[in-house]
């Protein structure tokens, strides 16, 4: 089966920063929203899921090749790559009108129980093979993200708004890359552990390490970790 997902879209003035080039933040939303159209397609042609059931991201690495500017136009393409009954492997890519890579995204996403918050999985019968598409099989396994001690550190603080809240009650995963201080041009490459979800009125603390051309941020509320963030510089 090929269950590929495309959408056409441009880089639009609320995606941008001041030099006219996408923001980190942005760009993850848009392999976000391909990927959320995607799934609620394949929705359609499968049977109904439990509804205490949902897919909790739990890791993303996103290869940037080139950053899109203003008012171009692009295209995204959403694929899920392999699953079984605990979780789905995600990937999404943005292409250029050339049909050239841009950037990609890829991501794993278990089934989880979202009354009790612990790892669930859909019913043997599940017709999961349905998902997978067969032209673009691709396994993904987290790289566990391990801050180094010492290296320069930085701080900085972020209060979770109703704005940043998804339908889920979380905080949406793009906006953790909001208060990233490196532009999308100086990076190669972003990995993401999401550890546990950020929730309205968080007080969350960013703590920033930097050693030679990686560039770590901890994201923490009181003592709790929530997520771990690499970035590969160029």
């Amino acid at each position: 089966m090929n269950p590929l997902f495309k959408i056409k879209s441009h880089i639009h003035l609320s995606d941008v920063g001041q030099d006219a080039k996408i923001r980190l933040g942005n760009l993850v939303d848009k392999f976000q929203n391909a990927g959320w159209m995607h799934f609620q397609e394949l929705q359609k042609r499968l049977p109904s899921m439990d509804p205490r059931l949902l897919y909790f991201v739990v890791s993303q690495k996103v290869d940037i090749h080139t950053v899109p500017s203003l008012n171009e136009p692009v295209v995204l393409q959403s694929f899920i790559t392999d699953a079984n009954r605990f979780k789905i492997t995600r990937l999404v890519e943005i292409r250029d009108a050339a049909k050239k890579l841009i950037a990609s995204q890829i991501e794993d996403a278990f089934v989880v129980n979202k009354l009790t918050g612990k790892i669930a999985r859909l019913p043997e019968n599940y017709p999961i093979h349905l998902m997978v598409d067969d032209l673009k099989k691709l396994t993904f396994h987290r790289d566990k993200i391990d801050v180094p001690a010492g290296g320069h550190q930085t701080e900085s603080n972020f209060r979770v708004l109703p704005r940043d809240v998804d339908n889920y009650g979380h905080m949406n995963n793009a906006r953790y890359l909001d208060l990233i201080a490196e532009q999308p041009d100086r990076i190669r490459e972003v990995s993401i552990n999401y550890l546990h979800p950020a929730k309205l009125g968080m007080e969350l603390e960013y703590l920033r390490t930097q050693v030679d051309q990686s560039v770590f941020y901890t994201v923490r509320n009181g003592k709790q970790i929530m997520s771990k963030i690499k970035l590969a510089l160029k």
